[in-house]
C-alpha cells in the first residue's frame, strides 16, 4: 500500500521517553499497582506510574480469513483486571456487508480499544491527580497493537490526496481507517491527544488472547 505522506500525521506515532532507551520494551511499560492498567514510563514521574501516558493493548483475530463463514473477533486490554478487558465478536451489526478478514478485525480492535482506553481513563482520571503538579505535560493515550499495517496506516499512509494511493486507486479497507482517523480527529479536536505504537507480537498476548477468544465463541459471522 503506497500513499501520499502527511507529516502530521507522523505525530501519532508514540514514542518513549528518550531517557528510557536503554531499556527494553517489555521495561518501559508501567502496571499500575494501584488500578492495574498499563502505562509507559514517564520522564516526569521515574519513581511511581504517573497515568500520563496510558495504553490500550489491542488485537483482531480471524481464524480462515476471507473463507466463507470466517468468523472474527478483537480484543482490547487496558490492564490486568477482567473489567479492563473485552473480548468482542465482529457481528454484521460492527462491520455490515464486508468481508471477516485479519486486516478488518485489526482495525476494528483499534477503533474499539480506542474508544474503551478515553471513555476509562476519563472515569478514572477525575479527582486522581493531586499529587501531581500543574506543570506536568498533558496526557496521552496510546493504541498499542502487534499489526504494523494499523500503526503505518495511522502515522505514515494516511493519505491526503483525496483518499487515494499514488496509482489513483482506493486503498484497501478505506472505510475503517477513514471511521479510525475520524474517531482520532474528534478526540484530538477536544485536546486529547490520541498515538499509536507498534510491538513485537509476544508482547501483546493479553489482547491476542481475547481476540481469539472472541472469535472462537462465535460459531458463524452474523
Amino acid at each position: 500500500m503506497e500513499y501520499h505522506r502527511d507529516p502530521k500525521i507522523s505525530e501519532r506515532l508514540f514514542r518513549f521517553c528518550p531517557r528510557f532507551d536503554d531499556l527494553t520494551t517489555t521495561e518501559r511499560i508501567d502496571c499500575c499497582d494501584t488500578c492495574d492498567r498499563f502505562f509507559a514510563r514517564c520522564c516526569h514521574h521515574e519513581e511511581i506510574v504517573c497515568h500520563f501516558h496510558a495504553f490500550v493493548f489491542v488485537d483482531g483475530a480471524c481464524p480462515g480469513n476471507r473463507r466463507p463463514g470466517a468468523r472474527a473477533g478483537i480484543g482490547c486490554a487496558l490492564g490486568t483486571r477482567a473489567e479492563d478487558q473485552l473480548a468482542i465478536t465482529v457481528t454484521e451489526a460492527m462491520d455490515p456487508g464486508a468481508p471477516r478478514t485479519s486486516q478488518r478485525a485489526e482495525l476494528l480492535a483499534a477503533l474499539e480499544g480506542l474508544h474503551f482506553l478515553v471513555g476509562a481513563e476519563r472515569k478514572y482520571h477525575v479527582g486522581s491527580r493531586a499529587h501531581l503538579k500543574s506543570k506536568d505535560p498533558e496526557r496521552e493515550f496510546i493504541v498499542v497493537t502487534d499489526s504494523e499495517y494499523v500503526v503505518k496506516g495511522m502515522t505514515e499512509w494516511m493519505p491526503y490526496n483525496n483518499w487515494r494511493t499514488q496509482q489513483g486507486r482506493v486503498p484497501a479497507n478505506l472505510d475503517l481507517f477513514q471511521r479510525l482517523d475520524a474517531a482520532v480527529a474528534q478526540y484530538e479536536s477536544q485536546g486529547i491527544k490520541i498515538q499509536f505504537f507498534h510491538v513485537r507480537r509476544e508482547l501483546n498476548s493479553i489482547a491476542d488472547g481475547l481476540a481469539k477468544r472472541a472469535a472462537a465463541e462465535s460459531s458463524i459471522a452474523f
